[in-house]
């Protein structure tokens, strides 16, 4: 193929203004396709806090500390919705709030549990102690 000056001059110049709608529409489509997605980081925060919710409620905590387990599922469902919802910085925060009272949770029935056992090991000790004691003299 030959180029000569004669066969480019048929080809009208592309408009400035043409050159700016499709670049603005590139970029249109470029953030939409981001805004899709959620950030990094709230998607570890809600993944964070689903993981302590499923611990605490593995553990002596729907026993021990029911009520901060219960806000912990509800704020772990605030979290989802928001997500469903694509409100990412509300589930980030429903998530952080999940999170921390699924942790208060599982701290609160360990310290109860702890608690509990304490008191029976003194128990058992108080029991040792009386049946080690010398019985008592008769009267004669």
């Amino acid at each position: 193929m030959v180029w000569n000056g004669g066969a480019l001059g048929r080809y009208p110049m592309t408009s400035t203004k043409a050159v700016i709608q499709l670049l603005l529409l590139c970029g249109a489509l470029g953030l939409s396709s981001c805004a899709g997605k959620p950030p990094a980081a709230t998607v570890s925060h809600v993944s964070q806090a689903e993981l302590a919710v499923q611990q605490a409620s593995q553990s002596k905590a729907p026993e021990y500390a029911s009520l901060e387990l219960y806000t912990a599922r509800e704020q772990f469902a605030g979290a989802q919705e928001a997500m469903h919802k694509k409100e990412y910085t509300q589930a980030r925060r429903w998530a952080e709030r999940a999170l921390v009272n699924a942790q208060l949770a599982e701290a609160k029935a360990d310290a109860e549990q702890t608690r509990r056992t304490a008191a029976e090991l003194r128990q058992s000790i108080e029991a040792l102690r009386r049946e080690a004691e010398p019985p008592a003299s008769q009267s004669r």
